[in-house]
């Protein structure tokens, strides 16, 4: 039965009862159960949005995939409209909803290529190879496309929370690396992602994430849900850090990327903040912030030299 269920959703936490600490023990049946329950609700979420679409369906979508480089010289060129925020200067813009917004938004013309099929999808987005050919040589990248906004809502809307997502997250990442770079402690930056508008075969409209390419090896250090899955000091105390400097208004988790000598190069995170309307669907709001990261957090010696709080 475990194999046809793997089978159909892909894998899910497994890990080994045999032996050590029962606290321990105890300790990862709860993480591992909370993980997978964030999961399921994620995929019944949006499968439950249209009748038509099962857990099938997220399976057959993981088979027209394709995880190999595609052939740029016969991939047509392709025009759009890169839009992007610009880095708020203060904690007050931060926190002012109303600082995102479209009137605040800059832009651009982008010349592109796309694979025709993604290489990856999770259970929101695909993810394209892609080139932006202007450049000099051409640069590799990532164009991420939501699996479902869902009929009732803009998809502008939505691809513009995301990049809002991105544009904090690197806004508390610069001040967290003023103090870092001081302290020799690992610096934590989080990849540009802007917003790609452009039309499609049939002429409608499609957005896109787009992001430069990670070509080292992906790693997902912890959820929004509060498991840490790959324990780093430094991107623990990076998250009380945004806790601490937003004055309990946030905290950014579900960090990923990769792992270089001296620095984290992120992407994707997620936002808890006690303003429910703002970061979208991965904002647990006030609950997210004390049940899944004060609740969890256990400060180390990254926040000691930081002269972090004690949480």
């Amino acid at each position: 039965m475990l194999e046809i269920f793997r089978s159909i959703i892909g894998e899910f936490p497994v890990f080994d009862l045999v032996g050590g600490d029962p606290i321990v023990l105890v300790d990862k049946l709860i993480k591992a159960t909370s993980s997978s329950i964030t999961i399921a609700v994620s995929l019944t979420s949006m499968i439950g949005s249209n009748s038509r679409d099962s857990i099938y369906t997220l399976q057959q979508r993981k088979l027209d995939m394709d995880p190999n480089e595609p052939n740029w010289d016969i991939l047509p060129l392709q025009k759009g409209t890169l839009l992007w925020y610009c880095i708020p200067e203060t904690l007050d813009n931060l926190k002012n909803s109303k600082y995102f917004n479209k009137s605040n938004l800059f832009s651009k013309s982008f010349s592109f290529k796309i694979a025709s099929r993604p290489f990856s999808a999770g259970v929101e987005k695909y993810a394209y190879f892609a080139r932006d050919v202007k450049s000099k040589p051409a640069k590799e990248m990532v164009m991420k496309e939501y699996l479902k906004v869902g009929e009732r809502n803009n998809p502008l809307e939505k691809y513009l929370e995301a990049v809002e997502v991105s544009t904090v997250a690197h806004f508390l990442s610069m001040k967290f690396n003023l103090i870092a770079e001081r302290k020799n402690i690992s610096k934590v930056n989080f990849l540009n992602v802007k917003l790609l508008r452009c039309s499609s075969i049939d002429v409608r409209t499609r957005y896109y994430a787009i992001e430069p390419r990670l070509n080292a090896e992906y790693k997902r250090f912890n959820v929004n849900t509060g498991v840490i899955t790959k324990l780093r000091d430094t991107l623990e105390a990076f998250a009380h850090f945004t806790y601490e400097y937003t004055e309990g208004y946030l905290v950014v988790c579900d960090l990923q990327g990769i792992e270089l000598i001296d620095e984290f190069l992120l992407t994707d995170p997620a936002i808890h903040c006690i303003d429910p309307l703002r970061f979208g669907g991965t904002n647990f709001g006030e609950k997210g912030i004390s049940e899944l990261f004060l609740a969890n957090h256990r400060c180390n010696d990254i926040c000691k030299k930081l002269k972090l709080c004690n949480v």
